[in-house]
């Protein structure tokens, strides 16, 4: 299969201080679900702002799909933040991220519905910002990244701020809306017991400056369950790979 994104020898920067990322490669293929772990500071984040085009690395390529398709955005970015705008309603946040794409307003408005009936939260269009809860809002949240039908939909510690059961809830519908759409996603996250149940492959970077030091493929049948002695032998690996990354250097 085709790769739909192919990153060679990125290196990425911060001003004239060394590189806290070089040397990194990967292809992720299309409708592949791809979890980021590793360290503080080996530019998880910095990666998916420059697939995000938010970011320019120091050296190397990154091969995006060419011309986004009318009406549609090639990336789409989640923070770990849910960064709602307080002015506009949920709806309204929700079709933000489609201005600019030369839709008409009622075009706008039908997506923006579908896409919060999509993350369960089709009759909370109306409601501003505050009235929600921290997992709604991050919802919305993800609403807006899907709205825009991105090719590559990059997700940056989404969950991380968010109580246990929320957490383990939005997980279960980030998967279901993964199913649904097809979308191809590259999921930054702290959590091994979240890479693991989420994804089917794992990048782990470590050293100094990082690089990918381990590539790992998840082999568990889908649905997943944390209680198997299957599940826990995968983290565990992941836990050990990550334990030599930081005890070469990479830190915590």
């Amino acid at each position: 299969m085709a790769a739909l994104i192919d990153i060679r020898d990125l290196a990425i920067g911060y001003g004239d201080a060394p590189p806290v990322l070089e040397g990194f490669s990967a292809t992720l293929e299309p409708g592949s679900f791809t979890a980021l772990v590793g360290p503080s500071g080996v530019g998880k984040s910095t990666l998916l702002r420059v697939l995000s085009g938010l970011a320019a690395p120091r050296a190397g390529s990154v091969a995006l799909p060419g011309r986004a398709q009318p009406g549609r955005r090639t990336t789409a970015m989640v923070f770990q933040e849910a960064r709602l705008l307080p002015w506009r309603r949920v709806a309204g946040n929700v079709a933000f991220g489609l201005e600019g794409l030369g839709l008409p307003s009622t075009e706008r408005r039908a997506r923006a519905e579908e896409t919060l009936a999509l993350v369960g939260l089709g009759e909370m269009g109306r409601r501003w910002p505050h009235q929600l809860s921290g997992g709604q809002r991050q919802r919305v949240n993800l609403a807006r990244a899907l709205a825009v039908a991105p090719e590559l939909l990059l997700l940056d510690e989404p969950f991380s701020a968010l109580d246990a059961i929320t957490r383990h809830t939005l997980q279960d519908e980030l998967l279901r809306l993964w199913r649904e759409t097809g979308t191809t996603i590259l999921f930054v996250t702290h959590d091994l017991d979240e890479a693991v149940y989420l994804a089917d492959r794992v990048i782990l970077l470590g050293g100094r400056p990082a690089r990918a030091v381990r590539d790992f493929r998840v082999d568990l049948h889908r649905p997943r369950e944390r209680d198997t002695t299957a599940f826990a032998e995968r983290v565990r690996e992941l836990r050990g790979a990550l334990s030599e990354s930081v005890a070469d250097g990479a830190g915590i």
